[in-house]
């Protein structure tokens, strides 16, 4: 119908085109349509005025369904030039969703004389427009059979407008739920859970959360998570200790603190967070983040969350109004809750909760001390008293927990309690001899937290046997090395051959040259003779090379750190690896003015053997001048020294990075690797005080990156042969 109305349209049009008025009607020539150009039709002339004046799309697809037609609109509607789109098949405008049911329509218009049914359906504008609705009607070209006229009409603010309609009914009706949950008469005991789950449902979030805001032993403004819900296949976090005592406003941007005080909402994707906020959304998998505030009394009681883990898109105005109502009814419910009430609950819990800390601390299987102040004992469990071989608790309640340490050891052990004083969270775990009452030392892994014991800020350290975690990391170690000269194996055997065959050789020609003859040697033969024996000579130097970097390499477990000259390192690896490399990639050194490192020669060869191994098996073999490993090392910021392992290699989807240091975690192939070799790294340059980090594109390459303390300043003659005053 719409065509033959359109038909009739064209018929009924008038006549020729009206020439350009003059005289008085030049204030009106801003108006006038441009004149044609000579010698074009009148109907030409009515066609193109047409495609002006038209709101819809009209097409003409040939037998295959390419356009070989579209008026003007189409530039107005997809934001495309026309010319770019003739001889395109139409169905590739369409959404990929939507493209079966687009071809069945023209396959189906194509086939019959009347119009085809019409259907609406979705297509993604260009320059930003975003997705678009449209209508599709078409109907065959009787005169040429196969081919197929039709329009594209924009129903994009129709859809969007029952869109709304239906969204504020589908959220009126959960918000008149919740604030009949929120009524006196039916108010339940856990306000948080009545309304997570209905408010979940009806915005299509993944995980809805409340956290409540409460202050930290030091007086800082913290939040912890009280409730939570999630859809099926969503990990839950509420059990999860980071959750509980984050410095909520800290982690945001001080504009979005500033909104949620002043009772407004925010939003944003993980990366418009902090970037100590935005790290632990994206480890989560969040996509989208809204945040309303729940106001008590004025202030800032707690924040109900959504997150979103499916797609990156925004809540819209109508949603976010409508959920910041049900949060507003959620905050005047406890509002009416009595303070005196809060008050009784929070203290009882904060004594269930302390009294829990005691038990859970005597019976804990590993050895626990609590401190207070700068490190004052103030009680420890059964599990220290044997370890340190004490007979009771008494013996060491009131001493400092330096005092447990070597003398040598307490600068580390006092960073440690600095550390774990200074932050909310845990100190890194530490690697530490402590002394037992014998004498004797072990060593232990030291993990220092923040608690409150009978309502006073205090640490509690936990302390680790690693004696047989040491010797796990140990045969672990062992395993890479031997996986990593498995590979090498052929390689090496190489690199010894070919100086072994020519020092031979050259031994042979001297033994023929200088054996028994019935005259001297000549000048000439004596000179050749030496330059025989110093080709033979730089073939053995370079065999003892190859021998003493294999004794490097053998000697990782002993554990003494001392100076180590990075460069040299690295040119060590280099001619280990170099067979291997060789035939995938030019291997390129940018060698800084740096400082020797503080650490052990022959764990550092093993790590970046490793990177460099790992870079040479991201490149395939046979573009080696087209592909480039490059070493590149210098001082950072913080005056570390850093070395860079960089490929050209095939490189790492974004899912893989977080588990790239995990044991056992690896991309290659069966029988290519044991997963270990990166973990190791990680655990290596971690027990040296240093860092290891990873960056990397699909299709561009990866960056390994190793910062390492640098060594102190060995110390003068002068100063070590003086005594103490």
């Amino acid at each position: 119908m719409a065509d033959e109305q359109r038909g009739a349209g064209r018929d009924d049009a008038p006549g020729p085109v009206p020439e350009p008025c003059t005289g008085e009607c030049e204030a009106h020539s801003s108006r006038a349509l441009p004149a044609s150009p000579p010698g074009v039709s009148v109907e030409a002339q009515r066609a193109r005025i047409l495609d002006d004046l038209m709101q819809d799309v009209v097409f003409q697809l040939d037998t295959h369904g390419r356009l070989t037609h579209v008026s003007k609109p189409w530039e107005r509607l997809t934001g495309m030039l026309v010319g770019s789109w003739l001889g395109r098949p139409l169905v590739d405008v369409f959404v990929p969703e939507d493209q079966e049911r687009a071809r069945a329509l023209l396959e189906s218009a194509a086939t019959q004389r009347s119009l085809a049914p019409r259907e609406e359906l979705r297509i993604e504008a260009a320059e930003g427009r975003g997705m678009r609705w449209v209508a599709l009607s078409a109907r065959a070209l009787p005169a040429a059979p196969g081919e197929v006229v039709g329009t594209l009409a924009d129903v994009t603010a129709r859809r969007r407008a029952e869109e709304a309609v239906t969204t504020r009914e589908r959220y009126l009706e959960v918000m008149v739920e919740v604030q009949r949950r929120m009524m006196p008469h039916e108010r339940p005991q856990d306000l948080y859970s009545a309304v997570v789950e209905p408010l979940g449902r009806v915005s299509a979030a993944s995980r809805v959360y409340v956290f409540e805001m409460h202050r930290g032993p030091d007086g800082n403004l913290l939040a912890s998570q009280r409730a939570e819900w999630c859809e099926a296949g969503v990990p839950p976090n509420l059990e999860d200790p980071e959750m509980h005592g984050l410095p909520l406003l800290e982690a945001l941007h001080p504009e979005q603190s500033g909104r949620l005080m002043r009772g407004l909402p925010v939003q944003a994707l993980p990366r418009g967070f902090t970037e100590m906020l935005a790290p632990v959304l994206e480890g989560q998998g969040v996509k989208s983040v809204l945040l309303l505030p729940l106001h008590v009394h004025g202030q800032l009681f707690g924040v109900i969350g959504f997150d979103n883990c499916r797609e990156a898109r925004p809540w819209g105005p109508v949603e976010v109004n409508l959920l910041s109502g049900a949060a507003s009814a959620l905050s005047l419910a406890l509002e009416q809750r009595t303070d005196n009430a809060l008050r009784v609950r929070t203290e009882s819990t904060l004594r269930r909760t302390e009294a829990g800390v005691h038990l859970l601390i005597e019976a804990f299987p590993d050895p626990v001390m609590v401190h207070v102040g700068d490190g004052v004992l103030l009680s420890v469990n059964p599990a220290l008293v044997q370890y340190l071989g004490y007979r009771d608790a008494s013996e060491l309640a009131g001493r400092h927990v330096l005092d447990l340490v070597r003398p040598e050891d307490r600068d580390a052990a006092r960073l440690h309690l600095g550390q774990a004083m200074e932050g909310q969270r845990s100190a890194r775990a530490v690697e530490m001899p402590l002394m037992r009452r014998d004498g004797e030392v072990v060593v232990a892994d030291l993990v220092t937290l923040a608690v409150v014991v009978d309502g006073a800020p205090a640490r509690v350290t936990v302390a680790r046997d690693f004696t047989e975690r040491k010797r796990t990391q140990a045969q672990l170690m062992l395993t890479d090395r031997m996986a990593s000269m498995g590979m090498l194996a052929a390689g090496i055997a190489h690199e010894l051959n070919n100086p072994l065959a020519y020092v031979l050789s050259n031994l042979d020609y001297l033994h023929g040259t200088v054996g028994p003859r019935s005259r001297p040697l000549s000048h000439d033969e004596l000179v050749e003779c030496r330059q025989v024996l110093d080709d033979a000579r730089e073939g053995a130097e370079r065999m003892r090379q190859i021998v003493r970097q294999l004794r490097v390499f053998s000697r990782v477990d002993d554990g003494k750190e001392d100076a180590v000259d990075v460069h040299r390192v690295l040119d060590s690896v280099t001619q280990m690896a170099a067979s291997t490399v060789r035939a995938r990639a030019k291997l390129v050194k940018e060698y800084g003015e740096v400082p020797p490192v503080q650490g052990n020669e022959g764990k550092l060869f093993q790590v970046f053997l490793n990177l460099v191994i790992n870079a040479a098996q991201a490149i395939e073999e046979g573009h080696s001048e087209s592909n480039e490993i490059r070493l590149t090392s210098y001082l950072d910021d913080g005056g570390r020294v850093v070395v860079a392992v960089r490929d050209t290699g095939h490189g790492i989807p974004p899912e893989h990075l977080r588990r790239i240091f995990d044991p056992f975690f690896t991309t290659k192939a069966s029988g290519l690797g044991t997963g270990l070799g990166l973990s190791i790294c990680d655990t290596i340059i971690n027990g040296m005080g240093g860092h290891i980090s990873v960056e990397s594109s699909v299709g561009a390459g990866t960056t390994f990156r190793v910062a390492l303390n640098v060594a102190p300043p060995a110390p003068s003659k002068g100063a070590a042969g003086r005594p103490d005053a």
